[in-house]
């Protein structure tokens, strides 16, 4: 609502690139309000954008050591999980229809700094919607599931139903609250 925010009359806008149109871009910028528009589709983009945020909100020295503690968690990560071997990861945000990323994703690339392979990253669109027989015939090693809230949602256990799966083999079927990865 660009009137409610006109109203406000903020110091800076921050803006999710792809989920803000490119009208209300314009409209914002034509009246002469300070935008920033950000897609951090990688970590260090969003490391990056952070120290940008700091610059414009005249915290750097705050944002820099925050997003210098980011580069060194993710190259902890890197480093542990370089050597091991890959695992095969199916990510689920939405079950009907069922949704997930490919591999243009953020969550698709934690998925990789942390030693797993995206069964979808091929895929064109960034969030494809599939079927259950493409998860069977791909046959993921691990199930990755995120929702609403902090509660798992009850069609993850859905899986459960197809014992020739590898993760309900091994039991990798885990639950992450949208909050820390969505």
């Amino acid at each position: 609502d660009i009137e409610a925010i006109i109203t406000l009359q903020p110091d800076l806008i921050l803006l999710w690139q792809s989920g803000t149109g490119e009208p209300a871009w314009r409209k914002l910028k034509a009246l002469g309000l300070t935008v920033y528009r950000a897609e951090p589709d990688t970590l260090e983009k969003i490391a990056t954008s952070l120290e940008r945020f700091g610059q414009l909100a005249d915290t750097s020295a705050i944002a820099n050591n925050r997003s210098r503690e980011l580069r060194e968690q993710i190259a902890q990560l890197g480093k542990r999980y370089t050597h091991k071997p890959v695992i095969q990861v199916f990510y689920q945000f939405w079950d009907k229809p069922i949704y997930t990323v490919n591999g243009q994703h953020l969550i698709s690339h934690i998925i990789e700094l942390c030693g797993g392979q995206n069964i979808y990253a091929d895929l064109g669109t960034l969030t494809p919607r599939i079927n259950p027989e493409s998860v069977l015939e791909r046959n993921p090693e691990v199930i990755i599931a995120s929702g609403e809230d902090e509660t798992p949602p009850a069609w993850l256990d859905y899986w459960k139903q197809w014992p020739e799966l590898t993760a309900t083999q091994r039991n990798q079927i885990f639950y992450i609250p949208p909050d820390y990865l969505q």
